[in-house]
């Protein structure tokens, strides 16, 4: 019964499957934490009703996405600053408290790489609450005339709301005090038209009705003969003209590519054609920036370690731990635990039978029987029969050479059994252990 409990305490109380299992559970829960830190904000909706390429509301770009996806092209939105360097047509939509500076360090650092594309914003808008994510109320069209602020250290700007009736313009600036007030602005707002002008911008699509431009390029000194009609068919060799420059085309009129335009059919070819002529020998993917609108994430050290040229050393590192991992599980046998030098109680019972033995005063005793216990162990260890006599077996451990120290097995043998005190029978029966050790084993 004792033997059983020790082997089934030293068992494995693991199952490898369990311990299999709960590895994977947690390999799968690491990963997905290095996933998370490593995208950030990447993991943040965009369907957040405002005016971006990943808003489904009426003021959002997601139909214009989803049509460029349908004719072949590429789509990205680009969360971070590194995205935004893509040789790809990139489309800026930013917002009213977007910061100059940023947007003009943007568009310079992409001068010569791709084309760029900026949509002022133009409506104002109210969430829904309880219906779907990203649903609005349109307000008013009034923040265009404020727009071209976000373009200050750009171009000089002035953007100007067409198609509106003069009696209900002012209304456009005012909240309505009745529902009949409010439906009157909208119906005007539905209409109105946002057109720009500025001494560097050049039209590349004008208002039917007034001839301004609601899409204009700004003049940099690039040669951009898709964009202005007046470039030659060829490229000029003028000092002025800059050679590899890509263009920025600036949509004034937001409904020329929201989702509220979009739901037009021709409005929705004029946009693709506008995608086209700003593209100038760019990329062939276009990329919606996030950054502008709140939706950015830095860059961080986890997704680099997965882009060349660290890539490598994270792949080594990986194969290195699966390695381990397999050690780990699929090694040779079982653990094996030492075996204990002593059965468990027989220490206490030697301890408690020297001390019985010590306090009767019978030590005297233990040297011939602890002779006689080392000359039955020796003829073991020599393969003698046990029904041989007492005189024979010890004259064949007599013809055992003697220890280092010259003693003979006789003579151990004597001096164990005529040992008396506690140290002579200590003395003489570690030299009779280590003759029989040293020669026996």
């Amino acid at each position: 019964m004792a033997a059983e409990m020790a082997a089934e305490g030293s068992a494995n109380p693991f199952a490898r499957g369990a311990v299999l299992l709960m590895f994977a559970i947690g390999f799968a829960a690491f990963v997905a934490l290095l996933y998370a830190l490593g995208a950030g904000g990447a993991l943040k909706s965009g369907n957040n009703g405002q005016a971006h390429g990943a808003s489904s509301s009426l003021v959002g770009y997601s139909a214009l996405a989803g049509l460029l996806e349908k004719t072949g092209t590429e789509i990205r939105f680009a969360r971070n600053p590194a995205a935004l360097q893509q040789q790809d047509l990139l489309i800026v939509t930013p917002q009213l408290g977007s910061d100059p500076e940023e947007l003009q360090a943007l568009v310079e650092q992409r001068a010569f790489v791709g084309p760029t594309i900026i949509i002022l914003p133009k409506w104002q808008v109210t969430p829904l609450q309880g219906l779907e994510q990203g649903w609005v109320e349109l307000d008013s069209p009034f923040i265009a005339l404020q727009a071209p602020q976000v373009l200050a250290r750009l171009v000089t700007a002035k953007t100007r709301i067409e198609g509106v009736d003069s009696r209900l313009a002012s209304m456009l600036f005012l909240q309505p005090d009745t529902a009949a007030q409010k439906d009157a602005m909208l119906k005007q707002a539905l209409k109105s038209r946002v057109t720009i002008s500025g001494d560097k911008l050049k039209t590349v699509l004008a208002d039917e009705a007034t001839g301004a431009a609601r899409v204009a390029l700004i003049d940099d000194g690039g040669w951009y003969p898709s964009l202005d009609p007046d470039a030659p068919d060829e490229a000029p060799q003028a000092p002025g003209i800059q050679q590899g420059r890509y263009p920025v085309v600036i949509v004034a009129d937001a409904d020329l590519m929201n989702n509220l335009g979009l739901a037009n059919r021709n409005t929705a070819e004029q946009a693709l054609q506008i995608v086209d002529s700003a593209w100038s020998g760019g990329g062939e993917g276009v990329v919606f920036d996030l950054t502008q609108n709140g939706l950015g994430a830095s860059e961080n050290l986890l997704s680099v370690a997965f882009r060349p040229p660290f890539v490598g050393a994270v792949a080594s590192l990986a194969l290195a731990a699966i390695a381990f991992a397999w050690m780990a599980f699929f090694r040779f046998g079982p653990p094996l635990s030492e075996e204990r030098p002593f059965g468990f109680g027989k220490t206490a019972l030697v301890r408690g039978s020297a001390g019985l033995v010590r306090r009767l005063g019978r030590e005297h005793l233990i040297g011939p029987a602890y002779a006689d216990l080392l000359r039955d162990r020796a003829a073991r260890a020599l393969g003698l029969s046990p029904s041989l006599p007492v005189d024979e077996v010890d004259a064949r451990l007599a013809l055992v050479p003697a220890d280092e120290s010259g003693r003979s097995y006789e003579t151990l043998l004597n001096d164990m059994r005529s040992a008396r005190d506690r140290p002579a029978i200590a003395a003489a029966a570690r030299a009779l252990h280590g003759w029989k050790k040293e020669r026996m084993g």
